[in-house]
């Protein structure tokens, strides 16, 4: 059996099991960005990290040292790292999904799988790269990274 041919009975059978799967199982949601979900059926992030900083700013004073006095936080950043296969659920196209959702350039409400309302965010940054390829050039395997920061709490408000 060939290459190409062990690859299509593979390729259509994971397509099968996608198709099974995904009418019975329960959707399983990470967290949601305006209207995309990052779930077991679209796309899933493997790595979250998250930042946040304090200002503090020094008061010179003569013959001691600087005294630090606590002058506000900065906007907390988030970073999702993640992956996609051509053949299992939404496939490579969740991930330009994902970028047209940036592409908007407006601040989306952001909910945790639990429900929790974390606020509004803004994408300020999105990169996708393929590294392996089906026979005709379509991606078959796409990693994904977006930047996002908070933007307020309620958009009323900012």
């Amino acid at each position: 059996m060939s290459g190409f041919s062990v690859l299509a009975a593979v390729e259509q059978s994971a397509s099968s099991v996608q198709r099974a799967s995904a009418a019975s199982d329960p959707p399983r949601v990470m967290l949601i960005l305006g209207g995309f979900e990052f779930s077991i059926d679209a796309l899933t992030y493997n790595e979250l990290s998250r930042e946040a900083s304090w200002r503090w700013s020094a008061q010179e004073r003569i013959g001691q040292a600087d005294l630090l006095q606590f002058t506000g936080k900065e906007r907390r950043t988030v970073t999702l790292h993640g992956e996609a296969h051509a053949f299992y659920r939404k496939g490579v196209g969740a991930i330009d999904d994902l970028y047209d959702l940036a592409d908007k350039a407006t601040p989306q409400q952001l909910v945790s799988g639990a429900g929790d309302v974390l606020g509004y965010w803004v994408i300020e940054k999105f990169n996708d790269s393929t590294s392996k390829f089906l026979p005709a050039g379509t991606p078959r395997h796409k990693t994904f990274s977006i930047g996002i920061r908070h933007y307020a709490d309620d958009l009323s408000n900012p």
